[in-house]
């Protein structure tokens, strides 16, 4: 083994300035990059009960009951805020914000889905 090249490892340093600014460039283009992935706001809520689909806007605040379900539209979220059936995982799902994603109570046959353009249109398929 070569001790120079042991002495020289041992005396460097292990972060250099060269070594943060790399690392801050990468933060910023992760940054940039998730800022232009989410910037595209979901259109609106669609419900779908008893055999009607009905359509609300996702940036007006607003409760929706439904008989055996109360659904919350807030800040750009939607969620489930009370349902009187047995397991109630649609309350559970909590809030979404993201075109493509969806609650969905089965017992009472509602859909509540976030309809429009996003990053997510690609997973789904549209």
């Amino acid at each position: 083994m070569n001790i120079d090249a042991v002495k020289k490892v041992k005396a460097s340093k292990p972060f250099t300035v060269l070594d943060a600014v790399i690392l801050a460039a990468l933060i910023a283009a992760a940054g940039f990059g998730a800022f232009f992935i989410y910037r595209i706001p979901p259109a609106a809520v669609s419900v779908k009960a008893d055999g009607q689909v009905r359509t609300y806007p996702l940036d007006e605040d607003r409760e929706i009951a439904l008989g055996h379900l109360t659904v919350r539209i807030e800040d750009g979220a939607v969620w489930v805020e009370h349902a009187d059936c047995a397991d109630r995982t649609c309350e559970r799902t909590g809030k979404i914000t993201r075109a493509g994603q969806s609650i969905v109570c089965l017992p009472n046959g509602i859909v509540v889905k976030i309809v429009g353009k996003s990053d997510l249109s690609w997973e789904i398929g549209r």
